[in-house]
């Protein structure tokens, strides 16, 4: 997960109190969850973690209660927080085999999982909802556990996207959740963030005629 256009927040206070705030509203997600924060694996990246279950976790686990209390954690923090520190945070779940050493965390389901967060189509529809949240789950993931699963977050709700980040050429399964109402303060960060996923979006293109003329 990770906190969109985190670098755009050029104060160094603000970046060190996002990244506080978004570690905290992990953890604590996790713990009201009911995964074992000290069982998971967990990682610092800057603007935003990456964390493996606990042995034994379910999936539904992460799909269902995880996200619904990451999203709560989320909204009481842009409750509080004036515009600088407004969080709008994107999530990728997938799962695969990963290997442990004392370096961290490596696989192909990692690079995948990566790659889903990178993907376009998902800041995109972060910055186009002007929301504070979006998931996105893999294919995988999206046709063996979600399409069957009855809860708040409903298979219908369900977009599915391209994902072609790299080498990556796969499709993702996005979830963008209603807005609730905002203040006026919160405009600037939202501007932002559709500004960014536009350049972005530019750069991309513009890398993809470059390398089709090689």
């Amino acid at each position: 997960m990770d906190i969109a256009s985190f670098g755009s927040r050029r104060d160094p206070d603000v970046q060190r109190y996002l990244r506080s705030s978004i570690h905290q509203i992990v953890r604590e997600s996790c713990r009201a969850a009911g995964l074992s924060w000290d069982s998971c694996h967990h990682e610092d990246r800057g603007d935003g973690l990456f964390v493996i279950a606990e042995p034994g976790a379910g999936i539904d686990v992460l799909l269902e209660p995880l996200v619904v209390r990451l999203l709560g954690g989320v909204r009481r923090h842009n409750k509080l927080a004036g515009g600088e520190a407004r969080i709008q945070l994107r999530v990728a779940v997938h799962a695969g085999y990963l290997h442990l050493d004392e370096h961290g965390a490596t696989g192909v389901a990692l690079n995948h999982l990566f790659r889903l967060l990178d993907a376009a189509p998902l800041k995109y529809r972060l910055a186009e909802a002007a929301g504070d949240f979006a998931l996105i789950v893999s294919h995988h993931l999206f046709e063996e556990v979600v399409a069957y699963s009855v809860g708040v977050v409903e298979p219908s709700a369900f977009a599915c996207v391209p994902v072609k980040v790299k080498e990556t050429h796969d499709r993702g399964w996005v979830w963008v959740p209603p807005s609730p109402a905002r203040g006026a303060s919160a405009e600037p960060a939202v501007a932002t963030a559709q500004l960014a996923v536009l350049l972005a979006a530019v750069v991309s293109r513009l890398d993809e005629i470059v390398q089709g003329g090689r």
